[in-house]
């Protein structure tokens, strides 16, 4: 479902944050989405779950159009037929997206997301993402290295530069896909893991660039 939110609005979310259950991560790489950001136009930001208050604060600094889109729940996920094809697949996510086909993201705030999808909706995600992808879009992700490694069921929100909110997500945890940093790579294809740093917990925190096929990709780290 997708909820665009303007810089100076309120976030509107279907569960109400209790920020006594939440707890603050520092991050490292996040200062890096705000370093190729135009100056001369209002820029997009993609955040792939629930509206957090913390995002919209920390984006009503700028000149922003925000727009959340939390399809953890959505039926194509969680029950994903071994029937349906890849194109089948393309298709629902640009529905679930409910992107406009001419707007280019600045910045993918993905979150965990990528590891509640097998490589099979992964493929398909990136492709239907695609078309508001640009050069200088910049995503930011979290993963695990292992099966071993736990992932909270929580949901996110950009604090600062320097530092996130998890908080306690609603429902029942989904099957987890651990993807090595080359799997990403070469699942998403047009974005590549551009940095990765292990967090204090274990997990490991991407920044994500454009790739250009035509050049060598970066060497993966984990």
């Amino acid at each position: 479902m997708l909820k665009e939110v303007g810089a100076n609005a309120i976030a509107r979310s279907e569960a109400v944050e209790t920020y006594a259950l939440c707890t603050q991560l520092r991050s490292n790489l996040a200062a890096s989405l705000f370093t190729s950001l135009p100056d001369d136009r209002q820029i997009v930001v993609l955040d792939m779950g629930m509206a957090m208050a913390a995002t919209v604060d920390l984006f009503s600094q700028f000149k922003s159009k925000l727009l959340f889109v939390d399809l953890y729940s959505e039926p194509f996920i969680a029950d994903i037929g071994d029937d349906a094809s890849h194109s089948e697949l393309v298709l629902q996510f640009r529905r679930g997206l409910g992107l406009e086909q001419d707007m280019i993201i600045d910045i993918c705030l993905f979150w965990d997301f990528f590891n509640y999808l097998d490589g099979r909706l992964l493929k398909a995600f990136a492709e239907a993402l695609k078309p508001n992808v640009g050069r200088y879009t910049r995503g930011f992700g979290l993963g695990v290295l292992n099966a071993r490694c736990q992932l909270p069921h929580s949901c996110y929100g950009l604090m600062s530069d320097s530092s996130l909110t998890q908080c306690p997500r609603d429902g029942e945890p989904m099957p987890v896909y651990p993807h090595s940093q080359r799997d990403l790579n070469d699942f998403l294809g047009y974005l590549e893991i551009d940095k990765s740093r292990l967090m204090a917990d274990g997990r490991v925190e991407y920044l994500l660039a454009w790739h250009d096929p035509e050049e060598p990709a970066l060497q993966p780290i984990f």
